[in-house]
């Protein structure tokens, strides 16, 4: 019978998680010249799969939800 690791000595760390939603090039003058209301357009649509990464690596794949007003991602696999 395997044995079971204990990692409860992490359950206090806390660490960074990305989401990325979509990406864009943009000149720089085009990012001086935004302001409030202007909309920049990614490479993926809104329905497209999102990428969660934790330290710069891909950790997990996800989709977007609105839960109590609130956007958050679905986790739906891992990397």
């Amino acid at each position: 019978m395997a044995e079971e690791l204990d990692i409860s000595f992490l359950e206090d760390v806390t660490i960074k998680v990305t989401g990325e939603v979509g990406r864009t090039k943009k000149l720089f003058i085009d990012i001086l010249s935004l302001k409030e209301g202007d909309i920049i357009k990614l490479d993926k649509h809104v329905e497209d799969y999102v990428e969660l990464y934790v330290k710069d690596q891909l950790f997990a794949i996800g989709e977007l939800i609105v839960a109590n007003k609130k956007y958050g991602i679905r986790v739906v696999d891992l990397a």
